[in-house]
């Protein structure tokens, strides 16, 4: 590994990176190299959930500052949504030596349209000549492992993927499912900065119109299986079957953010999970 960097906008000299390999469960050597982008990829989506808890639970602000981010998701064992994990993963990057943008996207999968805000947010990583999507947050949908940013560039696999670029340039990455593609998210590489992020937790966690304030959305992709949980509802998805859907009871509500999404409540916090639950 490179020595620790100069100071940057995204924090590397200040992450424990030892403690994040240790709960992403990443062992060896690391290096600013497509091996590890890779390997890293994976074991982030496989560890850490896509967790909107902490804005289900009524708390008003959900810190982006490195320091608070690996006390939830590295210490304690949490989730977090796209803008936290991404902040996380770009100080590691920055950390080993990796060179790379932040870039803003629009979600289709959810939502049906193509012109909604633009509230997803990933790495774009320059290496070799080549650019590369790193994507760690985006759920039970998103890919496994970085995406090469290229005109029809694919992901093979149990999980596959591939990149179109549309007439107005946008680029969209797409989940190539038995039933057909579905478009997950539309976005250019226009650079994003942590500034950015701050308004868009802020619209996340207060604005009526957010996605994220109303219901619990669990996400976690696994090599074998992936998992959505919005509000009682559990999605199941396994490579090359059809989706399974059923709804959870209250007990198996309460449970499934540790036993299915691995994510490490507090006490305090599963009893106010249990009072939503109940209902007024």
């Amino acid at each position: 590994m490179r020595g620790v960097p100069a100071e940057s906008m995204w924090q590397g000299a200040a992450v424990d990176v030892d403690a994040y390999l240790a709960r992403v469960g990443h062992r060896g050597d690391v290096a600013p190299d497509l091996a590890t982008l890779r390997a890293l990829h994976t074991a982030h989506v496989d560890a850490i959930a896509f967790d909107n808890l902490d804005a289900v639970l009524g708390r008003t602000a959900v810190p982006l500052d490195l320091e608070s981010l690996q006390e939830k998701i590295v210490r304690r064992g949490r989730g977090g949504w796209c803008l936290e994990q991404v902040v996380l993963a770009a100080a590691v990057l920055d950390r080993i030596g990796f060179t790379f943008t932040a870039f803003a996207a629009r979600t289709r999968i959810r939502t049906g349209s193509r012109f909604g805000p633009a509230l997803h947010v990933a790495l774009c990583v320059e290496l070799d000549g080549e650019r590369w999507v790193y994507d760690v947050s985006f759920g039970a949908h998103g890919p496994h492992e970085p995406i090469r940013l290229a005109e029809h560039a694919r992901l093979d696999g149990d999980w596959p993927f591939d990149l179109v670029r549309e007439p107005s340039g946008e680029h969209v990455l797409r989940f190539l499912r038995p039933e057909g593609p579905a478009e997950l998210y539309g976005f250019t590489t226009d650079v994003r900065y942590p500034s950015d992020f701050e308004l868009l937790n802020h619209f996340c966690l207060t604005h009526p119109r957010s996605p994220f304030n109303h219901r619990a959305v669990l996400q976690r992709t696994r090599p074998g299986v992936r998992h959505l949980l919005v509000g009682s509802t559990l999605t199941e998805l396994r490579p090359g079957e059809p989706a399974t859907v059923r709804e959870l009871d209250k007990d198996e509500a309460l449970s499934a953010p540790e036993d299915v999404f691995g994510i490490t409540l507090e006490p305090a916090d599963v009893q106010a999970l249990r009072k939503i639950l109940d209902g007024p």
